[in-house]
């Protein structure tokens, strides 16, 4: 892309930042909404305007196109890092939450690593263009998916349907539910659902402590991004497909960090029959033995990437350190 359009590194890069950008305001709108409009229709028009917003760079005669379709690709896209934890939260219960959520979490580190090893495939051997073409194949055929397989989860929303048709068949005004006895106007509802985001980040600090770690592991790996390139065909030489793979051990330490989930679960079970005060009685606490075992292994991982990146030492070594990264 550079070359065509006649752009350094460091800008094309701006596109790579619009993008994460866009990740990180859409979920402050899209969020809240389904609460309020349900899952489904969020998820629907969320990736509709993905897919839409992913011709745009497909197509691009400039870097500034590229810079703000980005932007709105990750406004609409960020929409699945919010919505799908809720989709989890409406389908499993708070016991069995510990595993789905295992999963939701590790897509947003996995799903951006891997990019960067099928994107290596098709640039060696295909236009640049190629890389957003087949996003929008995979986008059209995943937006197929979600209207004929992905049924409303949110059950506020399920239980205003179910009146719905059940005054329709019985002609009973009386069935009503309890969404819908709610005085305030729409206007009031999403104003209240679009403040609480914010009211959440500023009144309870271990939910503002946990999303400035988030915020600071996911700009960590978008800094990979950049550096593996550097790193990996600049002082180990290799080509555009193999400094791609380069991102595997990455996605290895993330995908052996999530099947120690039951591990985690037997050890939480452990402290809830072991709480002094009330046996079975759960504590947030109790779902921190994971974190504290990342938060030791993150800067580990990270010290032993940089320590590690030099010609005379062998390229594996370094993606090791990154597989400790992904794993933390």
């Amino acid at each position: 892309m550079d070359p065509e359009f006649q752009t350094s590194t460091l800008i094309s890069t701006v596109g790579l930042s619009s993008f994460v950008l866009g990740i990180g305001t859409g979920p402050l709108l899209t969020g809240p909404l389904s609460e309020h409009y349900g899952r489904r229709p969020i998820y629907l028009v969320a990736w509709s305007m993905f897919l839409i917003w992913t011709i745009p760079s497909a197509v691009a005669k400039n870097v500034q196109t590229i810079i703000v379709s980005r932007y709105f690709n990750g406004f609409t896209g960020g929409t699945f890092l919010s919505v799908a934890g809720g989709t989890a939260g409406d389908v499993f219960s708070r016991n069995q939450i510990q595993a789905p959520m295992a999963l939701v979490s590790s897509v947003p580190f996995i799903g951006p690593s891997l990019g960067p090893v099928l994107g290596g495939f098709i640039n060696s051997h295909l236009d640049w263009r190629w890389t957003y073409y087949i996003m929008i194949i995979w986008s059209a055929v995943l937006l197929v998916c979600m209207i004929f397989f992905a049924p409303e989860t949110y059950h506020p929303i399920i239980l205003r349907a179910k009146a719905k048709a059940l005054r329709q068949e019985t002609g009973n005004d009386r069935y009503r539910a309890p969404m819908e006895n709610n005085t305030k106007t729409w206007k009031q509802i999403i104003i209240v659902s679009l403040l609480r985001p914010f009211q959440l980040l500023f009144l309870e600090p271990m939910c503002l402590c946990l999303d400035i770690y988030s915020a600071i592991l996911l700009g960590i790996l978008y800094l990979f991004f950049g550096t593996f390139p550097m790193v990996f065909r600049t002082t180990y030489d290799m080509n555009l497909w193999q400094g791609g793979l380069t991102f595997v051990g990455i996605i290895v330490g993330m995908m052996i960090a999530a099947a120690t989930t039951p591990l985690w679960s037997n050890i939480r079970e452990r402290l809830l029959n072991n709480n002094k005060k009330e046996p079975g009685r759960s504590e947030p606490e109790y779902r921190l033995p994971p974190a504290i075992v990342g938060g030791i292994l993150i800067p580990v991982g990270l010290f032993w990437f940089g320590w590690t990146t030099y010609s005379r030492i062998h390229w594996i070594v370094p993606i090791i350190g990154s597989a400790v990264f992904g794993g933390g």
